[in-house]
């Protein structure tokens, strides 16, 4: 959160400078500037008389406001990629050494079969689903591993190029420090190459949300279909699909189950994922698959497979009864993800538009500086700037990157509050038509009992 207000105030001063807004203000004065580092200088370094040089007087307390916010992105997005990389590393590699243990444990388990013959087979089939999604889980997180390794890689050089605008906002490309104006230009194309995959990304998010949004419709409709039919043979399931083991994956394992997150989610130290997968591995690992078996127990139980005679069964109605309640108790669940689904989904498509603008715009001052000359510039160029001069181009594109990045943050801070609003609203809406639908139902009941 703290990045995204101080985003939001660094791009915001931006866009006062753009406009040259409360110009007539100390903001715009460099002389304020002046009197403060000498008086700060001289009382904390004991330094008499101090003064800046040209072009460094220059700087206006706004720029010097900027430079501070540009100096904590800086900082902030170093530290944050390169703590991205470390951990997704430690997580690829603790990984790695668990679906090496779990394929050393199917080879083991393949000895036993023989031995488990006479074993409940609902049971086995539990503890073989489970070991099924505890892989896939494994598989799922080792590609999130090498995603936010990737993102992490790209967002490293960013935070590093801030450092550039932290410098040209104390006018150090003027004199030539830090490279001049060529190592501003060179900062800023980092940026915008490093931006282009983050770009994909946000595309590749938004539509994740929307297919997480349709599986979450499509577990509600197969969980309400084997709570009603209780995943009789005799059903008509040539067109739907029925909730069985076969069905469950691991992504609709954890639509049903949000509230279990398996400890290889987290990310760790390349240096403590030996440590991790040579103690405390075999015991952690058979922990989440008893827990996962223990989940298939309730929603998948044994009587699904078992005679008429024994459905009639005291144990049986009781066990369906809390086969029942735990499939109720998922589908409420995924109910209320499906509104903020959607938004969130919404919203993802909207960071990508918000960044394409400010890619495009903060792209006008690179084509400038390497094409000076409005009058001798390839036509795709001109194209480019929409026909403008290369002042008017820089200038524009500058606004426009500073405009989305203030909107952005807004965004974010702002929008969790929605989204969890409009969640809650559709949550009261739902309860009270599936309500009102039982209400329908349970009178429609009692007029057919009355006419017989």
């Amino acid at each position: 959160m703290m990045d995204s207000i101080v985003q939001l105030i660094r791009n915001a001063l931006c866009c006062m400078k753009d406009w040259n807004i409360f110009s007539d203000t100390v903001l715009y004065d460099s002389e304020y500037t002046q009197t403060f580092m000498n008086s700060y200088i001289e009382r904390r370094l004991k330094i008499e008389n101090f003064q800046l040089q040209d072009p460094y007087d220059r700087t206006t307390p706004l720029e010097a406001i900027i430079s501070i916010t540009q100096l904590y992105a800086c900082l902030s997005c170093t530290y944050s990629g390169i703590k991205l990389c470390w951990m997704s590393v430690g997580k690829l590699k603790r990984i790695v050494s668990l679906l090496e243990n779990q394929l050393l444990g199917v080879s083991k388990n393949k000895n036993k079969k023989n031995k488990d013959d006479n074993d409940d087979n609902s049971n086995n089939d539990n503890a073989t689903t489970a070991i099924r999604l505890i892989n896939e889980s494994l598989v799922k997180e080792a590609k999130v591993a090498m995603k936010n390794t990737f993102i992490g890689l790209c967002v490293t050089p960013i935070g590093i190029a801030f450092f550039w605008l932290f410098g040209n906002s104390w006018h150090f490309t003027e004199s030539g420090i830090i490279g001049g104006l060529t190592g501003l230009i060179d900062a800023l194309t980092v940026m915008e190459v490093c931006l282009l995959p983050l770009l994909w990304f946000m595309i590749v998010d938004a539509k994740q949300q929307f297919t997480t949004k349709d599986e979450t419709e499509n577990c509600i409709d197969v969980l309400e279909t084997s709570k009603n039919n209780n995943n009789d043979n005799d059903n008509d399931t040539t067109n739907k699909a029925v909730f069985t083991h076969d069905y469950l994956n691991i992504t609709r394992y954890e639509l049903i189950q949000p509230g279990w997150v398996p400890y290889w989610e987290s990310g760790m130290s390349p240096y403590g994922s030996k440590k991790d997968t040579t103690t405390t591995t075999d015991n952690s690992i058979e922990k989440e698959i008893k827990q996962v078996e223990q989940t298939l127990s309730l929603l998948l139980p044994s009587s699904l497979s078992a005679s008429s005679e024994k459905k009639k069964n005291d144990d049986n109605e009781k066990e369906q009864k809390i086969r029942k309640e735990a499939i109720d108790s998922s589908i409420d669940t995924m109910n209320k993800t499906l509104s903020s689904l959607s938004l969130t989904g919404y919203r993802e498509y909207f960071y990508f538009v918000v960044n394409f603008i400010a890619f495009y715009g903060y792209l006008m001052s690179i084509l400038a500086f390497y094409y000076p000359d409005d009058t001798a510039q390839p036509s795709w160029i001109q194209q480019m700037k929409f026909g403008y001069t290369n002042n008017d181009a820089d200038w524009g594109g500058n606004f426009a990157g500073d405009l989305m990045w203030t909107i952005e943050p807004t965004v974010i801070l702002l929008s969790p509050y929605y989204i969890s609003s409009v969640a809650a609203t559709t949550t009261v809406i739902t309860a009270s038509a599936a309500s009102a639908a039982k209400k329908a139902a349970k009178e429609k009941s009692n007029g057919k009992s009355k006419k017989e």
